[in-house]
């Protein structure tokens, strides 16, 4: 008797990029496979059909993992290829202005300006202006990371937020690709799980592949798990897959 147990492993290999090589779903939450069939019945005069036929079929996929992994998202849903480096968020960095004008930490590669709030109750945010500012409560800033303030706001705490390139991580270019541009990926999931009653494997292997849904979800208070949605159809040899089973 086998039985089965627990969440299993899923991976993707690249059918667009072969040299990126395969791609594991870690930290896999939920994984589920449906195969689909419409139904064609065939009525007489009689009630219930007398013939019952398959029409089209489908093959879906949805994965949940709470592990962020760039390459898999470049490998199997956009079909371009990462490159090292990473786009980073300093939030609220705190400073006390002393003169008129102030540099972030990561200045030397400054990519853009997220704001600049009072850093007190009430939390009032700048008032971001081209030119010189002129009055209380408003700022300018240039591509060297450099934040200009008003005189009046000399001694002031003011938290700011902006965007900086750092090194190490990945990063994704999405292109705006003609329509029909598919990345497409084989698929191979498995449970292998020992309980009391039962030993054994399953095995499916799905050839090719292709997603049409990534969610990035944020809650509070818990972890973000993105959802990954894909289906199966054949790789021009009439072949879906193979499903191998141990009894």
């Amino acid at each position: 008797m086998q039985l089965i147990f627990g969440i299993g492993a899923l991976w993707g290999t690249s059918l667009t990029n072969p040299s990126a090589g395969p791609d594991q779903f870690a930290i896999l939450q939920e994984n589920s496979i449906d195969f689909t069939f419409e139904l064609k019945e065939l009525y007489s005069q009689l009630q219930f059909p007398v013939d019952i036929a398959r029409g089209k079929g489908k093959i879906t996929g949805k994965a949940k993992m709470a592990r962020v992994f760039g390459a898999l998202y470049a490998d199997m849903f956009f079909g371009e290829n990462d490159t090292t480096g990473q786009t980073v968020v300093s939030e609220d960095g705190v400073v006390t202005l002393t003169t008129t004008t102030t540099t972030v930490t990561f200045a030397t590669s400054f990519v853009a300006d997220l704001g600049v709030y009072y850093n007190a109750t009430g939390r009032m945010r700048f008032n971001y202006v081209t030119g010189a500012p002129a009055a209380a409560g408003q700022y300018t800033t240039g591509v060297n990371g450099v934040y200009t303030f008003f005189s009046a706001d000399i001694g002031q705490q003011v938290a700011i937020s902006y965007v900086f390139t750092a090194p190490g991580g990945n990063t994704i270019t999405i292109n705006n690709h003609f329509m029909g541009f598919t990345p497409a990926f084989q698929a191979t999931f498995y449970q292998n799980q020992k309980t009391l009653n039962s030993t054994g494997q399953l095995t499916l292997r799905l050839n090719a592949c292709v997603s049409s849904h990534l969610t990035f979800p944020s809650k509070l208070d818990d972890y973000g798990i993105p959802d990954f949605d894909y289906m199966a159809f054949s790789a021009g040899n009439n072949i879906i897959g193979t499903l191998s089973t141990t009894e």
